[in-house]
């Protein structure tokens, strides 16, 4: 049953994993712009950040046990919050570091092979296996590109 803690736990769990798929995609997308290719950029990303995940999620961890474990006056009501940490943060280090850059990958594929495809849906991130358009036709830029 959720309680009121344990909400709690799960929008500081959404806030930790959402900022580490954006440091992991982020990072990619750096290497993607310095030339790499897409699976060597997300795994070098991946490997790269993997430090500052871990330190985060091991300090909210190590703060969150002592909440799980319960001990104290009302610690029945507080226990909820720290087993959603704790759990939700073990099982956030899988998707962050295993199955984001997975997603990354298809999502990259999709937009290269269908959404490119269609000039309104086309990605303003550019990679580097496409061709100079031909004399005569513009290239769209990105917003704030001059």
């Amino acid at each position: 049953m959720l309680s009121l803690y344990s909400v709690i736990g799960l929008f500081l769990l959404l806030g930790i994993v959402k900022k580490n798929g954006i440091m992991v995609v982020d990072f990619a997308l750096q290497r993607i712009d310095e030339g790499w290719d897409l699976r060597s950029a997300i795994h070098e990303a991946s490997v790269e950040r993997f430090r500052p995940i871990m330190m985060t999620t091991l300090a909210a961890l190590m703060g969150a046990i002592p909440i799980a474990l319960g001990f104290g006056q009302d610690a029945a009501s507080r226990r909820p919050l720290g087993l959603v940490i704790v759990g939700g943060l073990i099982f956030s280090q899988l998707v962050t570091l295993f199955v984001t850059p997975v997603i990354y990958l298809w999502v990259e594929w999709f937009q290269e092979h269908v959404l490119d495809k269609v000039p309104f849906l086309r990605s303003a991130h550019y990679h580097e296996h496409e061709v100079e358009p031909s004399r005569g036709q513009v290239r769209p830029e990105p917003v704030g590109a001059r």
